[in-house]
């Protein structure tokens, strides 16, 4: 018995790696049920199944044909066809051979179907060896099995038709039998889908193997035009623009064209939508593809017919842009047969695109998000205009109450919609001026026109003020216009959060002298005071630390400043603080309370050799902290503590640590870290390198 198990093993690895060697089998089997092929056997082989034997008959060059006992699970591998006898429990096949020159041309033929996976070649294997199985037949010869599937076809019976042609192709093994066994497959109707799909499958398997098989030109792409609609049924439409792009290389006829443009029509590389970027300053045609364009390294200027030649192509992950056309023109550009997609498809025709590029529309913007605007005649804002004479003006103000609420709101720094405005004015704001200011227009250039709004002012309290331009006759429900907030006010704020607080500096914006006297309010996220503070001669005040360290409803959101009933500012403290990292300048946080410096003798080690570290204890002004105890805590890689040491004694604020590492220890990066208080965190790390040998090399970033 054992014997009989590892032989199965031993031939049925065979067969698999032979089968593998080749993407078409050098045998088939013809299958002939209900069939004894009584003598001329070679070896048995029982309690085995069908498959087993049929693996083991592939594998042994002297098996000719077999018989499998069904009811004993026997199996009798023949070295030729002697007697055939009827036997209702048996089922025997012939073993016929491949073609020689399908076999020799098979490697190129694979190599033309590049686009298919090595999931794919199994399949398509497997399928030429299990037709014969799937589809037996041997009891009949083919001419009888030809005038069988020509009557199931004549009634429209493409199932039965199939399996009539099925068997003859395990008989046969032709390229024009394997691809009618494909079409029929495609020809037979299901409403159940997974039925369809699987089809479709084998209908695509049996056009490969129809390829594989093919000896003349007119037969690949006979196969190839039955294999393009089995891939696009089972959902590989790009790989049916491949197929058939191979069937177009191979033969370009009328129908192959046809159908390729079809496919490439909905799933190849392709001009999916065009358009003329008329609304910028510089106006451009662009036109999108359905796949990524190459992203570097390629000119595509070469495929693109300008209508001029100042014109520059532009590529951009899906899209070709062209620069360099005018408004109010005409255009029309060609994309050339030929044009590369980064998968390697190209465009299989040339594609012209007509396009008109139209003024630009009407549109009225302020380039700047706020203004602080000194309270003089000269007070004015710019707003920035296109194809306008003049434009709607409403100016509100805000109510001082309503400050915070306006910036929780979202309403300030930003346009406002209808729905948005008539809140706003409703219950944040009031109107206090409607009119219309002149703007430059020069046709299809952005103009901008200095508003100028001292008069309109003149009179007006300090406060925040919104500002609306609208293009005339606009519906206001279509078009949210532009909105300008700005602040009048002389008082210039700025604000520095540090260990010891919040400080305020107040200046003057017309001198940018400091203002003394002003009045600062503090408020919380909740519109409630935290605190009060007026600034000194220098413009400045602080804020306790206590007030700022509030959180939720109660963390600091704005800070007021009023010079009497003159004059009102504010500044927001939850938008984005003013950062100066990208100019270098950016600075280091600020110090705690106590603030280590730790620096090692060197950066790496032996395993054996001690440690050297200098820790010094610093205040928030650099003095030396003297008398506190610290701990050197040594972590191996895997974080795990390796060694504590404590040192009680500094001068001025000085600890060295001496740390010795055993030659066992384990290598790689360690961790140092200096403590005051054993269970708080860390006041300094640093990260030591412990290897068997040192580089020649090291840098430290001090």
């Amino acid at each position: 018995m054992l014997r009989q198990i590892l032989f199965s093993l031993i031939v049925i690895t065979f067969a698999a790696q032979a089968m593998a060697q080749s993407p078409v089998p050098d045998r088939r089997q013809v299958v002939t049920p209900k069939t004894d092929f009584f003598g001329a056997d070679i070896s048995p082989l029982f309690d085995t199944t069908i498959n087993n034997c049929q693996s083991a008959c592939m594998a042994t060059a002297a098996c000719q044909a077999y018989t499998f006992n069904i009811e004993k699970n026997a199996c009798f591998l023949k070295s030729e066809v002697l007697e055939v006898q009827a036997f209702d429990g048996a089922t025997s096949a012939e073993m016929l051979p491949t073609d020689p020159r399908v076999l020799a041309q098979a490697g190129a033929r694979a190599s033309d179907l590049a686009f298919l996976n090595e999931i794919d070649f199994k399949n398509i294997r497997t399928l030429a060896w299990d037709i014969g199985a799937r589809h037996p037949g041997g009891q009949w010869d083919v001419n009888q099995m030809l005038e069988a599937a020509r009557n199931e076809i004549s009634q429209g019976d493409f199932l039965n038709a199939m399996r009539w042609t099925g068997a003859i192709v395990a008989r046969s093994d032709a390229a024009d039998q394997w691809a009618e066994y494909a079409r029929l497959s495609m020809r037979i109707e299901t409403q159940n889908s997974s039925e369809k799909n699987r089809y479709g499958r084998q209908a695509f398997e049996a056009a490969a193997n129809a390829y594989l098989r093919a000896l003349s030109d007119p037969m690949r792409v006979t196969a190839l035009m039955e294999m393009a609609p089995a891939l696009e049924r089972i959902g590989r439409g790009r790989d049916m623009v491949r197929a058939l792009r191979l069937a177009e290389s191979i033969q370009p006829r009328a129908d192959v064209l046809t159908a390729l443009e079809g496919a490439v029509a909905k799933y190849g590389f392709r001009v999916t939508e065009h358009r003329a970027d008329n609304e910028s300053a510089a106006p451009r045609i662009c036109a999108e593809f359905s796949e990524p364009l190459i992203k570097g390294g390629t000119d595509y200027t070469p495929f693109v017919a300008l209508p001029s030649a100042g014109m520059v192509v532009e590529p951009d992950e899906r899209q070709l842009c062209i620069d360099g056309v005018q408004h109010g023109e005409r255009y029309r550009v060609t994309f050339r047969k030929g044009l590369p997609a980064a998968s390697g498809e190209t465009l299989i025709k040339d594609v012209e695109i007509a396009l008109y590029v139209r003024d630009r529309s009407a549109q009225v913007t302020f380039p700047g998000r706020a203004y602080v605007l000194p309270k003089s005649a000269e007070a004015a804002l710019p707003v920035e205009t296109v194809n306008l004479d003049e434009v709607d003006l409403e100016l509100r103000r805000m109510s001082d109450r309503n400050l915070l609420r306006t910036l929780q709101e979202d309403f300030f720094g930003r346009p406002l919609d209808h729905w948005a405005a008539q809140d706003f004015g409703t219950n944040l704001a009031q109107e206090i001026w409607t009119g219309t200011g002149e703007v430059q227009n020069t046709l299809n250039q952005t103009m901008t026109t200095r508003l100028p709004l001292g008069d309109v002012l003149a009179g007006q309290p300090p406060g925040i003020y919104a500002l609306t331009a609208r293009v005339p006759g606009e519906d206001i429900y279509d078009s949210a216009g532009a909105t300008q907030w700005f602040v009048l006010s002389d008082l210039g704020l700025t604000t520095l959060k540090g260990n010891d607080g919040l400080h305020v500096f107040v200046k003057a914006l017309g001198d940018a002298g400091a203002v003394e006297g002003v009045t600062l309010t503090l408020l919380s996220r909740s519109n409630s005071e935290l605190g009060t503070a007026t600034t000194d001669a220098m413009g400045h005040a602080r804020f306790d630390a206590g007030l700022t360290r509030g959180n939720g409803g109660a963390a600091p959101a704005m800070v007021i400043a009023q010079n009497g009933q003159d004059d009102l500012a504010f500044l927001s403290l939850t938008d984005p603080a003013f950062d100066l990292s990208d100019r270098g300048v950016e600075g280091r946080a600020s110090a705690p309370p106590v603030d280590v410096f730790l620096t090692t003798d060197r950066g790496a080690y032996r395993a054996g050799e001690v440690i050297f570290a200098t820790a010094l204890a610093r205040d928030a002004l650099s003095d030396a902290v003297t008398g506190l105890p610290l701990t050197a805590i040594l972590r191996r890689p895997d974080g795990v503590e390796y060694s504590r040491h404590l040192s009680t004694e500094d001068r001025a604020g000085g600890h060295v640590f001496e740390m010795p590492v055993a030659s066992s220890a384990p290598r790689g990066a360690w961790t140092l870290d200096i403590k005051a208080d054993p269970d708080a965190p860390a006041l300094a790390s640093q990260s030591v390198l412990v290897e068997d040998f040192l580089p020649e090399r090291i840098e430290f970033d001090l």
